[in-house]
């Protein structure tokens, strides 16, 4: 598999849209992330503990904004339409576009 074709990897400047399945993925993964929202913001807390590796870094911040972005409360399709969101935004980021042209350099693709 070439790598301009491996999973997972952002698509070619020509192609404004990802593949479907991988928005599909993408779309099954937020929805699996907010079934176990309250482990996974459990967890957050307990690395932001004092002494813990998010401590520093704002830890009850950070599970707070973890909680808000699994949109607790939210119907799935409205959680469907954030996912989707939150795909087309980072299609349009300058950094998505700057980390691809800095891994098209390093790998030799250019």
């Amino acid at each position: 598999m070439a790598l301009g074709r491996a999973p997972g990897r952002s698509p070619p400047p020509d192609h404004p849209r990802p593949a479907p399945r991988l928005q599909v993925l993408i779309v099954q993964g937020f929805l699996a992330a907010r079934r176990a929202a309250d482990r996974l913001v459990g967890l957050v807390e307990v690395a932001g503990a004092p002494g813990g590796p998010l401590a520093a870094k704002g830890g009850p911040r950070a599970a707070r904004a973890l909680a808000a972005r699994l949109l607790p409360g939210a119907a799935d399709h409205a959680a469907v339409t954030a996912a989707l969101a939150l795909v087309s935004d980072s299609l349009d980021a300058w950094r998505t576009r700057q980390y691809d042209y800095y891994q098209r350099v390093l790998n030799g693709i250019l």
